[in-house]
């Protein structure tokens, strides 16, 4: 289904020895990731490449009729497996399950998109996320990522249940109050709850003075 992104295959429907992916002949690849039926790679300028199957999605460019396909003419069979441009900058990490994809950028959000009849590649209810969606879904630092069949997981520098619960109490936590429940978390060794606090300030604070809401 063209997740090996070659125009052509060696043997049918098989490549049975190892081959340069030809379309992406120069371009230096930092992560990389394969679904059940399509592919994606990070750059190391963080560009995002996708190729294979997308009939749920999973591509992230909408809807698909058949294989995936960037071809100019559908009438030209030789580009039709060839890696398209997803994201052009801005993609750190890649993530692909059976049918969905995951990545996370620099700035630490979380997108997703496919197929998402359990919830796995978005928050929209749909049973497709045909273009990358965030994930609103943030507790600290993304480390990993990873997707399997019907779910998603992701590793965080709040590892532990304790700071997961800190983190999800602190959604009441306002510019008027992070300092007093910054130093209280300091002072009880809830760490990822002081991280969260100080992070909120500063993204509230633009050379000292508060953001209007």
């Amino acid at each position: 289904m063209g997740q090996l992104g070659h125009c052509s295959l060696q043997y049918g429907d098989k490549e049975l020895l190892p081959r340069r992916v030809a379309a992406l002949d120069g371009i230096i690849i930092q992560d990389i990731s394969c679904g059940g039926v399509h592919t994606c790679a990070v750059t190391e300028l963080g560009a995002l490449y996708a190729w294979g199957g997308g009939q749920v999605g999973q591509l992230g460019l909408g809807p698909q009729n058949g294989f995936f396909s960037c071809i100019p003419s559908e009438s030209d069979p030789f580009l039709k497996n060839i890696p398209a441009l997803v994201i052009p900058k801005g993609v750190k990490l890649v993530a692909c399950g059976h049918s969905h994809t995951l990545i996370c950028t620099n700035d630490g959000r979380i997108h997703g998109w496919g197929y998402n009849s359990y919830g796995q590649a978005a928050n929209e209810k749909s049973q497709y996320a045909w273009y990358p969606s965030p994930v609103d879904w943030y507790v600290g630092e993304v480390w990993k990522l990873a997707a399997g069949g019907g779910h998603s997981a992701v590793l965080t520098d709040a590892c532990s249940l304790k700071e997961l619960c800190e983190f999800r109490l602190a959604d009441s936590i306002t510019l008027s109050n992070a300092s007093q429940i910054e130093d209280v978390a300091s002072r009880t060794g809830s760490d990822a709850l002081a991280r969260l606090c100080e992070r909120l300030k500063k993204s509230y604070m633009v050379g000292g003075e508060p953001l209007s809401t």
